[in-house]
């Protein structure tokens, strides 16, 4: 599977997983839920398929390191949402440890995307230095 592939499939399923928590918590009028919601729709719908069409657009300079962003992404991304819901619905103080966990590879994930980001244009300037500004 392709690395954009893995982020377009998981921000699917969180749109979809995201969609039915929605209906059933309108259809219930129980919004307690409604922070796990958000979060799932925001880091696991938003961010996967941003970061999806990212990957698509160009193979990245540092392929490994791509790799492990996107797979600290999609752990944090569902752990941090779900252990929130059953944090919130359930009154689960278990969950806590999930949501620290989940929320410190959220932003692992995010740190690793900027630096995938800058290193790609870092390697696209050395490699198209016509395309730089010049200088004086």
């Amino acid at each position: 599977m392709r690395l954009h592939d893995i982020c377009f499939a998981s921000a699917v399923l969180a749109a979809l997983v995201g969609m039915a928590a929605g209906l059933v918590m309108g259809t219930t009028q129980d919004f307690t839920a409604a922070p796990a919601h958000a979060h799932l729709n925001l880091l696991g719908w938003v961010s996967m398929a941003l970061m999806g069409l990212y990957y698509r657009g160009a193979p990245p300079a540092r392929l490994g390191l791509a790799w492990t962003q996107v797979a600290v992404g999609v752990a944090g991304f569902w752990i941090f949402p779900v252990a929130l819901g059953a944090y919130l619905v359930l009154d689960a103080g278990a969950a806590f440890a999930f949501i620290i966990a989940g929320s410190v590879m959220a932003i692992a994930s995010f740190v690793l995307f900027a630096a995938v980001v800058l290193l790609d244009i870092r390697a696209r300037a050395a490699r198209f230095p016509a395309y730089l500004p010049e200088s004086g």
